[in-house]
């Protein structure tokens, strides 16, 4: 149940747990005076379940892009040593490996 935040003319601020469903106070409990709900700024809201958190999603997306760019760092190299046939032979390679995962 959310806690709502009241003030009241006479006694000042204070909380009230109460449903969602309740309508809200209109009288202070303690003196009966007029009650004013307020917006509260410290909402505390509990996610829970998947995808929710940054680790949840992209870590398989991350290691594949990992493992493509490990790749292409290959391919770099066999082209800045000036082996084109190695360079065709490695780009063969790395688009396999990429096709297959």
């Amino acid at each position: 149940m959310p806690i709502y935040d009241y003030k009241c003319s006479q006694c000042g601020r204070f909380d009230k747990m109460q449903k969602i469903s309740e309508e809200p106070l209109t009288e202070c409990p303690v003196c009966g005076s007029p009650v004013q709900r307020l917006i509260s700024k410290n909402v505390g809201i509990v996610l829970k379940g998947p995808g929710f958190y940054k680790t949840d999603s992209g870590s398989a997306a991350k290691a594949k892009a990992r493992m493509i760019n490990q790749e292409r760092q290959k391919d770099n190299e066999a082209l800045l040593d000036g082996d084109v046939g190695g360079y065709v032979d490695q780009a063969e390679s790395t688009t396999n490996k990429i096709a297959g995962s």
